[in-house]
Formats: C-alpha cells, sequence, structure tokens
C-alpha cells in the first residue's frame, strides 16, 4: 500500500501553490499512467506523499493556432487531438500517433501532458512531437520557462521538469506546404499494444524535389526518443528519385545500435527499422509525386 494525501486543483492558480507548498507532490490527469504504477506500486515512482488532481483545471483544456505555431493544453485528451480539424490539417502526423494509443476508453482519459510527462521509452505522441520540433512551457508559482522537447527529456521516464513546476503548453510550430511527414507503429499485436517500435519523419521536398530539414525519430528503439541525426544528413540533399533507401536503411540501424548498444532485442528492431525507413520515405516521395 502506498500512502497519500489526494489533493485537487480547479485551478491553475491553486495548483501551482499545492507544487510550491508541499513536497514530494505527483500529478495526475487521466490517470492511465499514474493509477496503473500506483497498483502495481511500481519502481519507477518517485516518493510520493500527496496526489494532486488537476483534471478539472478547464483552462489547460484548449487547442489555439497561433500566428506561427498551435498551442495545445496539456489536458487535452488523445481522442480530442484526433477529432480537432487543426490537427487533422495541419499535423496528420500527431492525429495517427493518438490514433493508435490503447483502447477508445483509454483516449477518452489519456492526456497529451501525461504522454509527455510520464516520458516512456515507448509513449506514441513523443517522437512525432520531437519530429514537429514541439517545444514545452513549464510554470510554476512566479515564473515559466520553455523548453524544447528534444532538451526536455534526459532518461527513461526521466525529465527536467522540476518538483515545483507543471506543465501547461505544448507549442508546435507551422510548417509550409512542402513539408511531408509519416508515423508508423509496430506492436505485439494489432490492437491496445505498447509500442515494441515506432517511427515518425517528418521532411520538406523543395521545388527541385530535394529532400530538405529532414527528421527521424523512432519510438521504444532508444532509452528516450531522440533524432537520428546522421540518417537525416544522409538523406538531406537528396532528390527523391535517386535516394539510395538501402543505404539509409543500412545507416538507420546503424545508428540505432550505435545508441543502444546491442541487446538482446537488436536482432529483432535492427531489420524492422529498416523497413519502417524505408516505408515511411516512400509513402512520402508517393505524396509528392500524386500532389504534384
Amino acid at each position: 500500500m502506498i500512502d497519500y494525501d489526494f489533493l485537487t486543483a480547479s485551478s491553475l492558480e491553486t495548483a501551482l501553490d499545492y507544487l510550491n507548498d508541499f513536497k514530494d507532490v505527483m500529478v495526475i490527469a487521466g490517470g492511465t499512467d499514474v493509477l496503473v504504477n500506483l497498483h502495481n506500486k511500481s519502481k519507477r515512482l518517485p516518493k510520493i506523499a500527496h496526489l494532486l488532481n488537476i483534471n478539472n483545471i478547464n483552462s489547460l483544456k484548449y487547442i489555439y493556432p497561433q500566428d506561427h505555431h498551435v498551442e495545445i493544453g496539456p489536458l487535452v485528451t488523445h481522442s480530442e487531438l484526433i477529432d480537432e480539424p487543426l490537427i487533422e490539417k495541419r499535423f496528420p502526423i500527431l492525429l495517427q500517433a493518438a490514433s493508435y494509443i490503447g483502447s477508445t476508453q483509454i483516449r477518452n482519459r489519456g492526456t497529451i501532458g501525461g504522454n509527455i510527462c510520464n516520458a516512456s521509452p515507448a509513449a506514441d505522441l513523443l517522437p512525432p512531437l520531437l519530429a514537429l520540433n514541439a517545444e514545452l512551457v513549464l510554470s510554476e508559482k512566479r515564473e515559466d520557462r520553455i523548453v524544447p522537447l528534444k532538451n526536455y527529456l534526459t532518461a527513461p521516464y526521466q525529465t527536467v521538469l522540476r518538483q515545483q513546476e507543471l506543465l501547461t503548453k505544448i507549442r508546435i510550430p507551422f510548417n509550409d506546404k512542402d513539408y511531408y511527414m509519416h508515423f508508423q507503429k509496430i506492436g505485439r499485436r494489432k490492437a491496445l499494444s505498447i509500442s515494441r517500435l515506432n517511427l515518425a519523419v517528418v521532411a520538406k521536398i523543395d521545388e527541385k524535389e530535394i529532400f530538405q530539414d529532414v527528421r527521424v525519430v523512432p519510438g521504444s528503439a532508444t532509452p528516450y526518443p531522440q533524432r537520428l541525426s546522421e540518417v537525416e544528413k544522409m538523406i538531406n540533399g537528396q532528390s527523391i528519385h535517386q535516394i539510395n533507401l538501402e543505404e539509409v536503411s543500412r545507416l538507420t540501424s546503424e545508428e540505432l545500435v550505435s545508441i543502444t548498444g546491442t541487446r538482446w532485442s537488436t536482432p529483432y528492431k535492427k531489420p524492422v527499422i529498416c523497413t519502417l525507413i524505408q516505408r515511411a520515405l516512400k509513402q512520402i516521395i508517393k505524396e509528392k509525386t500524386e500532389n504534384e
């Protein structure tokens, strides 16, 4: 049995006051990760004296377009992401990833903020958010700070979020019409599965049909989701008609192993990541060709 006091906040100000005034506070929103970990007495849980429910803070439930980015409240659920026309139009890769998460019930309860803060290596939203250059606003009682998502994750289930801080905004910059994106997930079964491997790819293809600004992010493959910089360098500057997909897939598997080392899952993941990167690039090239 894990003993704790239960706190609830209906405003952001109250939540930040609790985080400032109490020690060993764990935040709960949808609860799809926290409650399971509490029930199982997970070793990943930090010391908990207080459980703070923020699910009633309506000011953290929104999706607003700004001049250069979309701003998403951390309490937006996966189902709300899927149903939002702006996400479908500008960030279909995020809709694809959210659609793969759990069951209908999990998508209705789980939140984008929870997926980010839990920082699971297998989190389905983290690779596309990284590929989209998302940044986070972390708030405490007296100030906010902005942290790029790529700097937020530090280790499996570990982030730079401080005890007094709360994730209050997710910002995703808009891309122009020359950007294409693709997300795939491999699980142990067809439904309700945790990722064994996923892959997010975002790429610009210019007027000369050359790859630019390529971003490749596997999930459930490295200790925490991170971009494959060497693969990106190889693809950037190549023509969509002349790119050697075999060479790209070879380098993808090599860079993956250079990050993780050889593990029991390596013989499975190396050929799978090769297939996923080829499939993603083929789909992006096909979409570009059909749009002409």
